[in-house]
């Protein structure tokens, strides 16, 4: 007599349960990479933070010596020096435009919002050479100043990075604080002008209080996107002689290569925590400090014509102009020949030839890496940030969690995670092609879930009812009934990751091989070198090629009354 083993029934049951509800197979999917690709590699950090140096015991000896070296703790002291300084100044360009943006049309408006806009695609290391070209000590300025018994002071340290970065990013706090003046209701302001009170009193007491938790939000993105930053201190902190986190943390991990990552650990972890508080007091002081506004959005902005418009947007522009300093003196000097370490004004094309010649595969690996990783952005955003806006309880919570930490972590410190956690089976990705991708998406991930999920609020659950009482899958119907208006927040989200993956330099810096250069290590290199040409050849063209992916988001983005960057 024979037995015949029967099949197990969970496999199917496993299968029925993801055909009938695919959005939490899809939830669990993401949670478990997340927990590989983010959670892992952080904890790897702080546990080897805590094993010492010097004796290989657990406790707390790094962070003595960490807080006891005057080196470390003036790493610590330039960091959020340049930090504090730079968003000063972001704050200081920002908010005026998003005041003038939000409450006034203009004559120009438009352009100069693409010039604000445009401002986005230079990664900050490129303006931070730009300041190099203008006031380094071979530079265009100071030649010219010294030429003429003028010794102007160098560009270098405290206030160049913070000035180079804060011309790369003020554009979100224009960005994040407009979004917050469109929800003021301008009856408010008017009643306080109705109070006596003058046009800068009401901006101090009436409209400001209103947008407070914009205006904290784009100082804290901008002040961790400085602290973050490892090519802008690195070129103009001259390496070790002004050292921030960022570039002593990788400094660390370099010397520490085939041992215990145990201080570049230490400094990666400090760096985390800095950020990690400054968003928990963020989110106690909003919640503590609110100033709630229900009656409803803003009204139109004014008018502006005749000499007040005129010197409104003559204003702007200047002020748009002179942040736009880097993008315009890179890509003019780009077309000139070098003598030594000075531009001549003689035009030329041999900078580019030198740096084709030289670049091998690194522009083809940017657009290989990029776009891949620009495709599971759109394609895992849209889907999580559908699951995030219409699910509720612990796991959309935790997926919302672990998709944002990347977004606060600083790319240096997740760069080392990933060489520290992969470079042995059964995770063996250091050195290859797939870890730079896999850290793009996880760093650029962010953007599309919240740019989807805005959307996915905005869409009335009926439709989908709608999809689901025709007999549609759940799928099918997302596919059919969601996509199609999700569209504008896709294309925004894609654009913004796309801008960021593609001028990717903190985290790559730290993984890439010579097979898996890209095109911002490249212009990193020969800007840190001191071949000036190629350099400008090099960023032109990391710019240039932003540019046109961006170009192709405005076209898809649909009717010609719709191709403008406002819609980011």
């Amino acid at each position: 007599m024979s037995a015949t083993l029967a099949a197990p029934a969970w496999p199917k049951r496993l299968l029925r349960g993801v055909r009938d509800d695919p959005w939490t197979a899809i939830a669990w999917a993401t949670v478990a990479f997340m927990l590989v690709f983010v959670a892992l590699p952080l904890a790897e950090l702080a546990r080897q933070s805590l094993i010492g140096q010097e004796s290989g015991r657990f406790g707390l000896e790094n962070y003595r010596a960490f807080f006891g070296s005057g080196y470390f703790r003036r790493a610590l002291f330039n960091s959020l020096k340049v930090g504090a300084l730079g968003t000063l100044i972001a704050l200081a360009i920002g908010l005026p435009l998003a005041l003038a943006f939000a409450r006034y049309d203009f004559r120009g408006k438009a352009w100069i919002e693409i010039a604000i806009l445009l401002s986005m695609l230079s990664p900050p290391f490129v303006g931070a050479y730009a300041w190099i070209m203008l006031f380094g000590r071979s530079g265009l300025v100071t030649q010219a100043a010294r030429g003429i018994g003028i010794e102007l002071p160098p560009i270098y340290g405290t206030f160049g990075i913070a000035l180079a970065s804060a011309f790369a990013l003020y554009p979100i706090v224009f960005l994040v604080v407009r979004g917050g003046l469109a929800r003021v209701n301008r009856t408010l302001e008017d009643a306080g002008a109705s109070l006596g009170r003058g046009r800068l009193g009401v901006i101090r007491t009436v409209t400001l209080p209103l947008v407070l938790p914009s205006v904290l939000t784009g100082a804290l993105l901008v002040f961790l996107g400085i602290i973050s930053d490892f090519g802008t201190p690195s070129i103009l902190g001259e390496g070790e002689r002004f050292p921030v986190l960022a570039t002593l943390a990788f400094s660390l991990y370099l010397s520490e290569i085939g041992a215990e990552p145990g201080m570049a650990a230490t400094t990666s972890a400090v760096l985390v925590a800095i950020a990690l508080l400054l968003v928990v007091a963020l989110r106690i002081f909003s919640g503590r400090r609110s100033v709630a506004d229900d009656t409803g959005g803003g009204a139109a902005p004014t008018r502006l014509a005749g000499p007040a418009g005129a010197l409104l947007a003559f204003g702007a522009g200047a002020l748009v102009a002179l942040a736009s300093t880097p993008q315009i003196v890179v890509t003019v000097c780009s077309f000139l020949e070098v003598r030594g370490v000075v531009f001549q004004p003689v035009p030329t094309l041999d900078n580019y030839a030198r740096a084709i010649a030289a670049m091998g595969d690194a522009l083809w690996n940017s657009l290989l890496f990029a776009g891949l990783a620009l495709l599971m952005i759109v394609v895992v955003g849209a889907a999580v940030g559908y699951v995030i806006a219409r699910r509720s309880g612990p796991l959309p919570r935790l997926l919302d969690l672990l998709i944002m930490v990347p977004y606060v972590v600083p790319g240096t410190v997740l760069g080392i995670g990933y060489a520290t956690v992969f470079n042995e089976p059964p995770l063996l990705l250091t050195g290859t092609a797939t870890i730079i991708v896999t850290v793009y998406f996880v760093r650029r991930l962010p953007y599309m879930t919240r740019a989807a999920a805005g959307i996915v609020y905005q869409v009335d659950r009926g439709l989908e009812d709608a999809a689901r009482s025709l007999g549609d899958p759940p799928l099918t119907g997302f596919r059919r009934v969601m996509v199609p208006l999700m569209r504008p927040g896709i294309l925004a989200g894609a654009a913004i990751a796309w801008v960021e993956v593609f001028s990717e330099l903190s985290a790559s810096i730290v993984l890439y091989t010579g097979t898996t250069r890209t095109l911002p290590i490249a212009a990193y290199q020969q800007a840190l070198s001191g071949d000036v040409g190629m350099a400008a050849a090099y960023a032109t063209m990391l710019v240039g090629v932003a540019a046109a992916g961006l170009g192709l988001f405005v076209v898809a983005r649909g009717s010609e009354r719709e191709r403008s960057l406002g819609w980011l």
